[in-house]
């Protein structure tokens, strides 16, 4: 993780996005960006304290795909968790912060609304999920409470030295992701398990730690296997070709 980036998506509270201003500067956070936020950003300067140049400098956005852009990872984040529904099986605060460290580039946490979170559509566009555990009684956090929690996971393996294995590069998890896609079309009637297939492979290969020979077995093995079957739409990259 070489930068993180903040991402608040439509935040309501001026005083929620006041004190997530001094949170950024708590724990080292390089950019901070705010997707059509509703909160009054003037209202949010009383909260922020010595951190309102937080607020000065952060990078107003219309979409989720605008704060995305040039991203390695993203890390979103939600109170509902599933066993069931694919999009919503998430890792915990400390394993989203390992993967983390483990990949370069600009790292994003993106943090929902306080009213209804995250839409389906924009937790698909993340990487990962990840939902901290709290009582079943009681278990959606106060958002500023959320940011706090998971910056501080973060915090901690900043700095820390990558492992001897290499994460995977993010254009090979879209190419992994692609070709699973177009086989699980050649079998699947289901838009929807096609869907999970491919969310599915992307997670998978974005929580592993591989060496490259392994990344190429597996890329070569997808690919391979899409254009026997004449569903290959997805072109790889020169580097590869010379195995592909």
């Amino acid at each position: 993780m070489d930068k993180l980036r903040l991402v608040l998506v439509g935040v309501e509270g001026a005083i929620n996005l006041g004190m997530i201003a001094r949170l950024a500067d708590n724990f080292a956070v390089d950019e901070l960006y705010l997707v059509k936020p509703t909160a009054s950003i003037d209202e949010a300067f009383e909260y922020a304290a010595r951190s309102a140049g937080r607020l000065r400098d952060a990078v107003i956005v219309e979409s989720l795909g605008d704060a995305l852009r040039g991203v390695s990872l993203s890390i979103c984040t939600s109170a509902l968790a599933s066993k069931e529904d694919m999009l919503r099986m998430p890792v915990s605060p400390s394993e989203a912060a390992l993967i983390a460290s483990r990949t370069p580039g600009v790292v994003a946490l993106v943090m929902g609304r306080e009213s209804v979170g995250l839409t389906r559509e924009e937790i698909s566009m993340c990487t990962l999920l990840s939902t901290i555990e709290a009582s079943p009684h009681y278990p959606v956090l106060n958002l500023a409470n959320a940011t706090a929690i998971m910056l501080y996971e973060l915090y901690k393996v900043r700095g820390k030295p990558h492992y001897d294995l290499e994460p995977v590069d993010p254009k090979i998890i879209g190419l992994v992701e692609a070709y699973g896609r177009a086989l699980a079309r050649h079998v699947l009637n289901d838009e929807r398990k096609v869907n999970d297939v491919g969310l599915a492979l992307r997670r998978i290969t974005a929580k592993s730690v591989m060496y490259k020979r392994e990344v190429e077995c597996l890329l070569l093995l997808l690919s391979k296997t899409c254009r026997r079957l004449g569903e290959c739409r997805v072109e790889v990259p020169p580097n590869m070709q010379s195995w592909d």
